[in-house]
């Protein structure tokens, strides 16, 4: 019996001796992962910045020094997607060593003038790059982008997409600068002091063959040079908006799949089909959003002057306060023979804010497709011309968006000023037709009624004059009557006989 007990005890003691051999040994396994993510932790960047979910967020961290490749090297096992340095104080970028898994890095508002040559060469996965908002110039150089070289292979920073260098301080791109960029897709130039793009920008430009989306606002631009959109065969984005054009280019015509356009802010004064000085848009047969808002010289849209953009679907023409002249036929395509015409399958219209006095019904061929849109805070003519707002074009803005129409007001005829069409709509108001010459029937009935009232009051008037003035009440002031006139000439005869 003895014998037992001391077996079954034994038994236990090297099967405890077991389990404890088991959890050293797990513990021993797990160690190094737990010891390798405190060893990433505890590396000069992540004790400066906040390093979680595949992030390096070292956003506004008062930088004044890039930190140096082997700190970057230390972040390998971190497998970083996105690092943000942005709003820093670091002047020079240089080499962020072995960073593989990072696709977004933002260097925005970093006052930085110089990147060392092939800075990110190892940033194969790199798909976004952005600069904007620092001090770069035209000194910029292909070699910032390189990715790695050697004799036996060349390798491109294939992975990039999107570059924004907006807000910097180029005026001209060097021609060879995106020759390591096969790939890029959107490129950001905004906000930089171009003034014209000479040769070599439109050389850099025009080498990127799969170009979808090209940004450059505020670049101070007066026109747009030919051949330079003739390269991105793929561009479907443009914007031009806040430069100095004065009309459309007709370059545009060069951009086979051009889908959006903004103009915004350019001092265009009117489009005309039959000026050359400003003429309307070329063919843009892809083109869906066209943007030309807050112009503050465009006074005029003639007939056909957006006829070329035959797919157009959003049309954006608000807050220009000059805009008093929008066609019917802007939009109207007319066929070969000019007989009949095509319009356009507006689906969005934006109209709000400018100097328009009506909306033609004919300016969209069906109104009843329309999804968006918005004529508020235009100066109106409520009249027989506009009737059919008021029954149709209320309700049908009501229902996309309830009780816009509140903001459509009549600021003419003077009778009418201040009602909402809403209200007009509501009260099934019938409003008569304006003179076009500018006579004011409505004033007729009152000038009319006040002839009658002076006439009926100068005739009693005048007759109680005449009679006191043939009294001669009036002598006292120098106007006899007719009967002293002839007292003073009236003399009685004399009564002695023998007067012969």
């Amino acid at each position: 019996m003895a014998g037992r007990v001391i077996s079954c005890a034994l038994i236990f003691i090297i099967a405890l001796n077991g389990a404890y051999s088991e959890n050293d040994t797990n513990q021993n396994v797990a160690a190094p992962a737990s010891s390798d993510k405190s060893i990433v932790m505890e590396t000069g960047i992540c004790r400066r910045c906040i390093c979680k979910d595949n992030k390096v967020d070292c956003s506004e961290q008062g930088l004044k020094k890039f930190f140096p490749k082997d700190e970057w090297d230390a972040l390998e096992e971190f497998q970083p997607k996105t690092v943000d340095m942005s709003d820093n104080y670091f002047e020079n970028i240089t080499s962020m060593g072995n960073l593989t898994t990072v696709e977004v890095l933002n260097l925005t508002r970093c006052s930085v003038e110089f990147i060392e040559f092939a800075s990110f060469k190892k940033l194969q996965r790199m798909r976004v790059l952005d600069l904007s908002h620092n001090k770069l110039t035209s000194k910029l150089s292909p070699h910032t982008f390189e990715g790695h070289y050697s004799p036996e292979k060349y390798e491109p920073l294939e992975s990039m997409r999107v570059l924004s260098l907006a807000y910097n301080d180029i005026h001209s791109l060097n021609q060879d600068l995106f020759e390591h960029l096969p790939e890029l897709t959107e490129l950001d130039l905004s906000g930089n002091p171009f003034i014209t793009i000479d040769y070599p920008s439109l050389v850099a430009i025009s080498s990127l063959p799969m170009l979808k989306v090209l940004r450059m606002r505020s670049c101070q631009l007066t026109a747009i040079p030919e051949k330079f959109l003739h390269t991105p065969r793929y561009l479907e984005r443009l914007d031009l908006s806040d430069n100095l054009l004065e009309a459309v280019p007709q370059e545009l015509e060069e951009t086979k799949n051009l889908m959006y356009l903004n103009l915004n802010q350019n001092p265009i004064k009117e489009l005309d089909m039959n000026s050359e000085e400003h003429p309307g848009f070329p063919r843009l047969r892809k083109l869906k959003e066209l943007h030309m808002c807050n112009m503050h010289s465009l006074k005029r849209i003639g007939p056909e002057a957006l006829s070329g953009l035959e797919n157009l679907e959003s049309l954006h023409l608000a807050f220009n306060p000059q805009l008093s002249e929008l066609s019917p036929r802007a939009l109207a395509r007319p066929d070969e023979i000019g007989e009949t015409y095509d319009w356009p399958l507006i689906k969005e219209l934006y109209l709000q804010s400018n100097n328009l006095y009506e909306i033609d019904r004919m300016l969209i061929s069906r109104w009843d497709l329309v999804k968006a849109v918005d004529v508020s805070d235009n100066p109106f003519m409520c009249d027989c011309t506009t009737q059919w707002m008021v029954d149709m074009l209320v309700p049908m803005v009501d229902k996309i968006t309830p009780n816009v129409s509140a903001s459509m007001v009549c600021n003419e005829p003077i009778e009418m000023r201040g009602y909402t069409m809403q209200h007009l709509h509501n009260i099934h108001r019938h409003m008569r037709c304006v003179d076009k010459y500018g006579n004011r029937p409505e004033k007729d009935g009152a000038i009319l009624l006040g002839t009658l009232i002076g006439v009926l009051l100068a005739v009693p008037v005048m007759l109680s004059l005449m009679l006191l003035w043939r009294r001669g009440y009036f002598s006292c002031i120098g106007l006899r009557g007719p009967t002293s006139d002839s007292r003073a000439f009236y003399k009685r005869a004399p009564h002695d006989d023998s007067f012969m």
